[in-house]
């Protein structure tokens, strides 16, 4: 099995050395890690990602330990950037100076908006929650026609404080699914939200049921922010892939993406 979303400590929020997360894959035997931390380009004094200086020490760190456990593990290297249409030229000149494996999209703030922080106005139930939904879709639309990443992380993100629309967005949502299909991008099963006052996967299991009858595939990751977290609840989250019909989750190398068994976590 594999994990494909894992922090380091660059990210100023994740515990641990780099290294510490490899070994913890080991030890539950998987067969890949693949680091995707947080690259975000917003207002000066953002303390929650790497800064563009720190991307080529994380990717040489990286390489290093692919060749140290190459006979173990395959150790892989991503980034998880959050959508700023105005930096993507800037994202995606830093992207082309690696041999990244797989990049990541999110959407953490939505016009000043954080969604995902504990202590923020959102996790305190402030803001109008139909409109942030609102809000929340028409950005991930725009996201779409930009070209510069391979996956989608943690989908449905803004329930993780258990908040839910009163308004039922399913067709904004569909629209959504069809475009990514169009555009041959995967979507991650984010095993975190079972840490989260939500207490599910990202995204729901009604969305994975979507994705199967578009044939969209899943990738799976634990975005683990310490070593011990890596591959957390694996055992809830692949059910909800089997019983969607899945047999097969993406993995990708140099930014191609390929196909594994599921295999019993």
């Amino acid at each position: 099995m594999i994990d494909y979303h894992v922090h380091t400590s660059l990210c100023n929020h994740a515990e641990g050395v780099m290294e510490a997360y490899i070994q913890k894959a080991v030890d539950i035997g998987l067969r890949e890690i693949c680091f995707l931390d947080h690259l975000i380009i917003s207002e000066p004094g953002n303390k929650l990602s790497m800064t563009p200086g720190e991307v080529p020490f994380y990717f040489q760190a990286i390489q290093l330990f692919q060749h140290k456990y190459r006979d173990i593990i395959n150790v892989k290297a991503g980034l998880e950037v959050d959508f700023y249409p105005e930096h993507t030229n800037f994202i995606s000149d830093i992207i082309g100076m690696y041999s990244f494996d797989v990049i990541g999209s999110s959407l953490h703030f939505l016009d000043g908006v954080n969604v995902v922080s504990h202590g923020s106005q959102w996790s305190r139930g402030e803001n109008d929650t139909d409109y942030i939904y609102g809000l929340y879709l028409e950005k991930f639309d725009k996201m779409l026609d930009y070209n510069y990443y391979d996956i989608i992380c943690h989908f449905d993100l803004l329930k993780k404080f258990g908040r839910r629309p009163l308004k039922t967005f399913d067709k904004e949502i569909n629209e959504l699914l069809s475009k990514i299909k169009k555009k041959n991008l995967s979507l991650e099963l984010n095993t975190s939200g079972y840490n989260h006052p939500v207490n599910e996967a990202y995204p729901s299991r009604k969305i994975i049921e979507k994705c199967f009858e578009k044939e969209i595939f899943f990738t799976l990751g634990s975005d683990a922010h310490k070593p011990e977290s890596v591959g957390q609840h694996y055992g809830k989250a692949l059910p909800l892939l089997i019983s969607a019909g899945y047999s097969q989750i993406a993995t990708f190398e140099k930014r191609c993406q390929g196909l594994i068994p599921i295999v019993s976590f």
